[in-house]
């Protein structure tokens, strides 16, 4: 009871405590200035056509962010000055009439008009060097942790690994992408599904992997790690994954380092300040309206890196197993008769093999 009869004038003397502060204090509301819409843009410029494209959206007082397509948005070059205008697409999406060619050393700058009053504008980039994707390959590990009851958890898995071509630029930045592609060949399709093969293709969601290299010219990288995959039925035939590396800028890889950083924070007192990371883009003229996003200029390369069943000692459920044993104690999972449960499609991915 002791704890309690401590305690238990606090209530009173918050309420009292007022009454006898000096009449001489004014009370003051604090105004603190907000804007009435931030921008987020995702602009890419590669030497790919698929990935020349901006991506627009507003994010409003209550924090929901909107696409926004009423922008006019242009790319200035430095070659001959020239002005190229992005057609919107819808759903904030603007890409270019025709493939634009780049080559290394040119300038080009990104020009977003939201209104009348509102200039969204980026910094110059420069297009680096190409640098090529020589060698793709994959390697069984076994994936160690331990979990929240401190328990070592074992997982055998696969490690997809790359090799570079040479670098020519005395200063190199990298950043990597993937997508994986598997087939399901379900054992009790669906007769209504009229797919031959089911072809089911997944991104890299919140996967960020950059590398660079310093007097790098004449060199190269060998044995990069892109990522590690945990043995599933996704292997339970066949599954390629496609690797995309993006020659980038100085500017693009220290925007994407801070991401890193700020995700990988461990809670000591040496971790830098979480901060707001802002890019290569800002509105002329007005400090109030932040833009979010970076403005990419890089160059692309693909390499496939394909994997079977076959290729595989450890043992894992492939889709057969889970689909047999579900047949078994009459609990079957909707991928076992439908490729499109599984959000798959017909159409060959170009770089399945």
């Amino acid at each position: 009871m002791r704890s309690v009869k401590r305690y238990w004038l606090a209530p009173y003397l918050a309420v009292l405590l007022p009454a006898f502060l000096p009449a001489c204090v004014e009370q003051f509301e604090l105004d603190i200035p907000r804007s009435t819409q931030n921008f987020v843009v995702e602009a890419l410029l590669l030497d790919d056509a698929r990935f020349q494209k901006v991506v627009l959206s507003k994010i409003n007082l209550d924090g929901k962010s909107e696409p926004f397509d009423d922008a006019r948005v242009v790319l200035q070059s430095d070659n001959d000055d020239i002005e190229i205008v992005f057609e919107s697409r819808g759903e904030g999406l603007y890409t270019p009439l025709a493939f634009l060619q780049i080559a290394r050393g040119d300038k080009y700058r990104l020009v977003i008009d939201t209104d009348e009053e509102t200039r969204i504008v980026s910094d110059w980039e420069e297009v680096p060097d190409a640098v090529a994707l020589e060698g793709g390959y994959w390697e069984s590990h076994t994936f160690e942790f331990v979990n929240d009851n401190g328990v070592t958890i074992k997982r055998n898995g696969i490690n997809f690994k790359v090799n570079t071509g040479t670098f020519q630029s005395p200063n190199t930045f990298l950043r990597y992408d993937f997508e994986t592609a598997h087939i399901n060949e379900a054992p009790f399709r669906d007769p209504r599904c009229d797919c031959l093969n089911c072809y089911i293709i997944s991104g890299s969601d919140e996967f960020l992997n950059i590398t660079n290299a310093t007097e790098s010219e004449g060199k190269s990288i060998k044995d990069h790690l892109i990522t590690f995959l945990p043995l599933d039925k996704r292997f339970s035939f066949r599954l390629t994954m496609l690797v995309r590396q993006i020659a980038i800028t100085r500017n693009a890889f220290l925007f994407y380092q801070s991401i890193d950083q700020q995700r990988n924070l461990n809670g000591s007192i040496f971790d830098p300040p979480p901060a707001i990371i802002k890019g290569n883009l800002y509105v002329e003229g007005k400090e109030d309206i932040n833009v979010y996003g970076l403005f990419e200029v890089g160059r692309l390369s693909e390499i496939p890196i394909t994997i079977y069943k076959s290729n595989i000692k450890n043992e894992f459920l492939t889709y057969l197993d889970i689909c047999y044993a579900g047949a078994r104690i009459n609990n079957i999972e909707s991928f076992c008769f439908s490729c499109y449960a599984e959000e798959g499609a017909s159409p060959r991915p170009y770089y399945f093999e």
